[in-house]
């Protein structure tokens, strides 16, 4: 009977969702989204993934919160705060996949230093030229920045070239054109897929988006 009422009291807590859907997160975990086959997530999937690999257009950030988890992220709404249910009902609604990493060792201090980083930048407008600046952020810029303090994630040069044809897709060409731009290729950056491979993390599993 103690051990019923134990089982049933960790399924009413406030941090039970990602208990019940078959995978534990924790506060630090970051949550990689799956890419589709169209429009923006195409792009990044065409010049970024890995021959054999998932690929990723999207990252967040797992924090703790008083009434459950959250999950701190960047997206075309901006830097913004979801629980963990609405992200994995919005990630449903596009027929994406959560898959779950987390840091194999994480220095002294680099959750809940991240964690507080990355609330700090809450507010800030999307980065839609994904050049890097103090005034808005897209999803990994926004996660290196959080965890910039412990030297978790480095800067690399962004690749906008499908790797396998050495051509810039026609999305870049007219998504920077539109913004009087030339195409930022071998500038600082970041990019989900190249995250979701650094040794630093590890790979915990699919986080269900059904039902729970």
């Amino acid at each position: 009977m103690r051990t019923f009422l134990l089982v049933i009291g960790l399924l009413l807590s406030p941090f039970s969702t990602a208990l019940a859907a078959g995978v534990q997160v924790r506060e630090g975990d970051l949550l990689f989204v799956t890419a589709g086959h169209s429009g923006l997530s195409a792009a990044i999937d065409d010049a970024t993934a890995t021959q054999g690999a998932t690929s990723f257009d999207h990252v967040a950030l797992v924090a703790a919160g008083a009434h459950g988890w959250q999950v701190l992220h960047a997206d075309e709404k901006g830097s913004r705060q979801q629980t963990l249910l609405d992200f994995q009902h919005d990630v449903r609604g596009k027929q994406r996949q959560i898959v779950v990493y987390r840091l194999r060792a994480a220095p002294a201090g680099a959750i809940t230093d991240a964690v507080a980083k990355a609330r700090t930048m809450l507010g800030k407008p999307y980065n839609t030229a994904y050049v890097l600046n103090e005034d808005s952020y897209y999803c990994s810029d926004f996660i290196e920045r959080a965890f910039r303090a412990h030297h978790v994630f480095a800067l690399q040069p962004m690749n906008f070239r499908n790797p396998q044809t050495g051509e810039i897709a026609q999305h870049w060409v007219d998504l920077y054109r539109g913004m009087g731009m030339d195409v930022p290729q071998g500038l600082p950056g970041t990019n989900p897929n190249d995250m979701a491979a650094s040794a630093v993390l590890e790979r915990v599993g699919v986080l269900q988006t059904g039902a729970l």
